[in-house]
């Protein structure tokens, strides 16, 4: 059966009336008697008739241009701008136009919004530090701006809406893998930053699952900053950290790192030839990650579909601008899932679409 969306023309030639006609009724301009609106509105009706998308544009006659601003880990941050790039390519002949800022700190971060507010006509955020931004983004708000946050949350400020992964829950999920994975009594230890937001609710959501689990013993967390292993630059420093802890701990069972330093201490718990009795869990999935998986040695990561936290918060703040959407959700919580050896094939290029 074919498909196809009836125009103002069809509607125009079906009811013998002008397509200036159908076109006020449409739009709601102009005189048109009662009679003939009531026949083009219940011809509408009956065969659900949609404006797309280009006429709508067209009828605008305006560009939208969107600011993206994050301070996101490298690796992570490509497999979101992978999504960003789709959505871009797909709507760039509607008069989408993005400005992307990458920050390198969070006082650049603070910067690039400032920068951007007099060129854009709306904003997606991953604020680095929610507290300190929450001001800036209700001035944008104020100016009629509207700002969406994606990957982090700002929610006490106005924003419309979050796009992004519950990091509570994803601990949580950790908590329970631990609790079946390990099934011996032992230490658990906890890999995090100490400044790192993400991080503590990661923490937070996995001691909920565990606090009153008398079968292991927390420790922790320990301090190693992100290290992604794109070359040998990490330092001996850590490397040597995280064999004290395995050597400090004879009864260590599991390593939870809720950080971008999985890559490293997979290696060690490796070279020292303890997969077998060490437990890995970690998040998100990077190439580097994928031989670790492979042997096992990294016995799953949680992954949040980075690519779809980079494609729709551009694709809905576009149609919020563009086509008058209301949005009603305050959150899109992107789907949790499990990666293991065995289904490692089906995540590897990040997204689902």
């Amino acid at each position: 059966m074919e498909m196809k969306n009836i125009t103002i023309s069809d509607i125009a030639e079906a009811l013998n009336l002008s397509r200036s006609t159908i076109d006020r009724v449409i739009n709601n301009r102009g005189s048109v008697a009662k009679e003939t609106q009531k026949k083009v509105l219940d011809y509408i009706e009956k065969n659900d008739y949609k404006p797309n998308r280009a006429a709508k544009h067209l009828a605008k006659m305006t560009n939208c241009t969107i600011g993206i601003s994050y301070y996101l880990p490298e690796k992570f941050a490509a497999q979101i701008k992978t999504g960003i790039e789709d959505v871009y390519q797909e709507l760039k002949g509607y008069g989408l136009n993005l400005i992307i800022k990458e920050a390198s700190s969070f006082a650049e971060q603070i910067d690039q919004i400032k920068e951007m507010k007099s060129k854009v006509d709306g904003l997606m955020v991953a604020p680095w530090s929610p507290k300190k931004t929450n001001s800036l983004i209700n001035k944008f708000i104020e100016d009629k701006i509207p700002v969406v946050t994606f990957n982090r949350d700002a929610p006490e400020s106005n924003r419309l809406f979050y796009f992004g992964c519950d990091y509570f829950k994803a601990g949580r999920i950790s908590g329970e893998l631990i609790k079946k994975i390990t099934l011996t009594a032992g230490k658990i230890a906890i890999i995090s930053n100490d400044d790192d937001l993400v991080g503590k609710s990661r923490v937070q959501g996995f001691y909920s699952i565990l606090k009153e689990n008398t079968f292991h013993q927390i420790i922790g967390p320990f301090t190693v900053y992100d290290h992604f292993g794109i070359s040998d630059a990490y330092t001996q420093k850590d490397v040597n950290y995280i064999k004290k802890i395995i050597e400090d701990n004879p009864d260590l069972k599991a390593f939870y790192v809720v950080n971008q330093s999985l890559y490293l201490v997979a290696r060690v718990v490796k070279e020292m030839g303890k997969k077998d009795q060490i437990k890995v869990i970690g998040f998100d999935l990077f190439d580097n990650f994928i031989p670790f998986l492979e042997e096992e040695v990294i016995d799953a990561v949680i992954c949040q579909e980075p690519y779809s936290q980079g494609y729709f918060p551009v694709k809905i703040l576009f149609e919020i601008l563009v086509e008058d959407r209301e949005v009603e959700k305050s959150e899109f919580i992107t789907r949790l899932e499990v990666v293991l050896k065995e289904n490692l094939n089906y995540y590897h290029n990040y997204h689902y679409l």
